[in-house]
């Protein structure tokens, strides 16, 4: 079993997002996490700017913000620099 680092989990739940706005549930069943620990990266995610809550008729969405695209391509830029394992 291969395991992730927190950076490659907060890649996953940024990708997940790209393609539209969703709920916490599909978004860790996405990124293939918990919901547990899905909640407490989200919480960080929000704080940090890098992804916004919506919250429309008493449920809450995510969407991925400028600054999470941004912070994406920087993750992605930088696997490319180092070799892989």
């Amino acid at each position: 079993m291969k395991y992730r680092c927190w950076h490659d989990i907060v890649e996953s739940l940024l990708e997940a997002l790209v393609t539209g706005e969703k709920g916490i549930t599909e978004l860790c069943a996405v990124a293939n996490i918990s919901v547990d620990r899905g909640k407490e990266l989200v919480e960080w995610l929000v704080k940090y700017g890098l992804i916004a809550e919506l919250v429309v008729e008493g449920r809450r969405y995510y969407k991925i913000t400028a600054r999470g695209y941004e912070w994406l391509g920087v993750y992605r830029y930088l696997k490319t620099m180092l070799p892989k394992k």
